[in-house]
């Protein structure tokens, strides 16, 4: 069973799926917990899954097998296509399912020995109009240790493939570059009428895979993804079919995975898409801002070692510019730069208007009216322009050695409705205070992961805490006083603050608890809150008896959906939850509470039952006598008595989820084989 202590993803697979998956496949238990964080699968539900051969508006066929390999559809060159493997094992999963309207495939993979704690999902869909199939692979670390995956995609082809190249252009590279995004492979002469095109990864992200051939019949394309204790990560990759190139030039291959790229494959709804590893908050879309999600990239020119001028869609000259030191006057106050420190100047363009902006490289970007004094502009071929601000469209720098991530010497990247971004270097600075209506929120930059605009495009702001937390807030009017460094402080409105991103987006660390049993509650509306339990028991209404149980005897409560019962005089419409015991006692009934007490942020917040979706405690401590009693038992593990050996490993099992963090520990440093394989196999018996 799911034990997710951050409801990172693996979708909302709730107890209306339950009987059908308990028969379909005979394991309710672990797909009732299924349930790995913040995406929505549709209230339908998920469904047995109706395979076969699908075929897109481009006409492209696909066959996607039970596992989620690409079979083979009449004279498609790819026989056997992104099969997954982890750690050297493969992917293999339960009954096929999907989601109610048919248009995603999701697949949940049995466990790997050699992993307990891992959970996998394959989430698949045609993207009938861009003639592609979009994969997203989830994992999620339930255990008490960091984990390292090498995530492979294998895919074997029907015949020798001719080539494949970057889509910089780049033949047959072994790992992707900065900038490059996928690959598309060309089939031998007479092999078949299309390549195949793969996107591997967002143009900016940091993780790319390498990518290795088998005597031109094959390619695997490998991650290396590490995991915290409790945290999802995910892999957004497709493959499209598509037309021969007639030319293999940059532009046109830029043009080609266009259509593919990661803005093309997310969608809104994609609830995943905040664990994403390979893809960048450009592609995201989300409150996290990249360094250049909305920068430089986004003014349509693909940046090189020389500058470029822009006039229009068409028009780019190529050479070099030049000017003095640029003096800015905005609402950020005045400040004069060195031309140096410019990567991107826009103009008015002609229209009076229109407010120029300038992006600096180190990632900040102001809109304020500029004096930029002898700006000219030298072109490769010959011939000098004379520019001026008023008229100037686009002027975009080559790439130089003082272009820096924003997140180099600064804690947090604020981004205002209008598309200026500020770096935040003091954590003095910005503190806010976000309102919910469970309690207040203090946000500490620190303990920050990332801030925006909900996805859902309602009022107020989704924060993400690295602990954990990920709920909707409120901000009041506030004013801050914010140092710019050069420009000096500026007094930022909150209204005008649209999101902030910070270094701490992808770390793994957990933040301080306040001194009570910490666990993690999701709500409705995708929430989750971590924090300490105040309270010490939980009361559970079972067919009309009531029955207390501590709160750190609890494993996990979770919300049935779909029941309409009523007993011990609570309300018809209370919700019935289903409490699992650290013991492995089971309970089903009504809790006797009208909220649950947590203490978040230093805060004391009052949740009330009917919001709460599931609630999870942390694994329980064994005492130390029952630790001593554990220990001994491992230690009979590599008995030379093949019987002692036995029934130590029965012994280890009946203590349950008790045992779990001790075997974790002593599977990381066993050297004995047999004592080794004796571990995973309690191990997973417990998953």
């Amino acid at each position: 069973m799911l034990r997710n202590p951050h409801r990172q993803f693996l979708g909302q697979v709730r107890t209306s799926l339950t009987a059908l998956l308990a028969v379909c496949l005979g394991c309710c238990s672990w797909v009732k917990g299924q349930d790995l964080g913040d995406v929505k699968i549709e209230k339908s539900g998920l469904i047995p899954a109706a395979l076969g051969v699908r075929t897109d508006k481009q006409g492209n066929s696909w066959d996607i097998g039970p596992d989620g390999a690409i079979g083979r559809v009449g004279s498609t060159m790819v026989n056997h296509g992104l099969a997954l493997e982890v750690n050297g094992v493969e992917f293999t999963s339960f009954q096929p399912l999907m989601t109610g309207d048919g248009k995603e495939l999701v697949l949940f993979g049995h466990v790997i020995p050699a992993l307990p704690g891992l959970e996998m999902q394959r989430r698949i869909r045609l993207e009938e109009q861009l003639g592609a199939v979009r994969y997203v692979e989830v994992f999620y670390n339930g255990s008490a240790n960091p984990v390292t995956l090498d995530v492979s995609l294998k895919t074997n082809f029907s015949g020798n493939y001719q080539t494949f190249l970057s889509d910089r252009g780049r033949a047959e590279p072994l790992l992707l570059s900065e900038g490059e995004s996928g690959i598309i492979v060309t089939p031998g002469p007479g092999q078949a009428s299309r390549a195949f095109l793969f996107t591997l990864a967002e143009h900016a992200s940091l993780m790319k895979p390498s990518i290795s051939a088998q005597n031109r019949f094959g390619l695997t394309f490998q991650y290396r993804l590490e995991l915290a204790p409790g945290e999802t990560g995910a892999l957004l990759h497709s493959a499209a079919q598509v037309v021969i190139p007639q030319n293999f030039d940059r532009p046109s291959l830029l043009k080609l995975f266009s259509a593919s790229s990661f803005s093309s494959l997310l969608a809104r709804e994609d609830g995943w898409a905040g664990f994403l590893k390979n893809g960048t908050s450009a592609a995201l879309g989300s409150g996290r801002q990249g360094n250049d999600s909305g920068g430089v990239s986004s003014l349509g020119v693909e940046r090189g070692v020389n500058d470029v001028l822009a006039i229009g869609d068409r028009t780019r000259l190529v050479g070099s510019a030049e000017a003095g030191d640029i003096q800015v006057k905005g609402g950020y106050g005045q400040a004069s730069l060195p031309f140096s420190s410019v990567a991107a100047i826009v103009g008015k363009n002609g229209r009076s208007t229109q407010s120029p902006r300038i992006f600096l490289r180190d990632g900040q970007i102001f809109s304020a009216e500029l004096i930029v004094p002898d700006l000219k502009f030298s072109q490769s071929g010959g011939g000098n322009l004379e520019l001026d601000v008023a008229t100037l469209d686009r002027l975009v720098m080559g790439d130089a050695e003082s272009d820096v991530d924003w997140s180099e010497g600064a804690i947090g990247l604020i981004e205002t409705h209008r598309g200026d971004r500020l770096r935040v270097t003091d954590l003095k600075t910005l503190r806010l205070e976000g309102v919910t209506p469970w309690g207040n929120l203090p946000i500490e930059l620190d303990e920050l992961a990332w801030l925006g605009p909900t996805t859902s495009g309602t009022a107020g702001y989704e924060v993400a805490l690295i602990n954990g937390t990920r709920c909707l807030v409120y901000l009041p009017e506030t004013e801050h006083l914010i140092d710019l460094g050069h420009y000096g402080s500026f007094s930022l409105r909150s209204n005008s603050l649209r999101s902030i991103d910070t270094p701490n987006r992808s770390s793994g660390r957990s933040a301080r608890g306040d001194g009570g049993l910490r666990g993690v509650v999701w709500a409705s509306g995708n929430q989750k809150v971590v924090g300490d339990i105040g309270n010490t028991s939980l009361p559970l209404v079972s067919e009309g008896s009531l029955v207390e149980t501590a709160t750190s005897d609890v494993r996990r409560i979770e919300r049935l959906e779909g029941a309409a019962l009523s007993a011990g005089g609570m309300p018809e419409d209370a919700p019935l939850f289903e409490l699992e015991r650290w013991d492995g006692g089971v309970l089903t009934g009504f809790l006797r509470l009208e909220v649950l007490s947590m203490r978040v942020g230093g805060r004391n917040w009052q949740i009330p039952i009917a919001d709460i979706e599931r609630i999870e405690t942390p694994w329980p401590l064994p005492d130390p006598k029952t630790m001593e009693s554990i220990k001994n038992l491992i230690a009979l593990l590599g008995s030379e008595d093949w019987s002692t050996r036995e029934k130590a490993t029965r012994d280890l099992g009946a203590f349950g989820y008790l045992a779990g963090p001790v075997l974790q520990r002593e599977l990381a440093v066993a050297i004995d084989p047999e004592v080794s394989h004796r571990l995973e196999r309690v191990l997973a018996e417990l998953n």
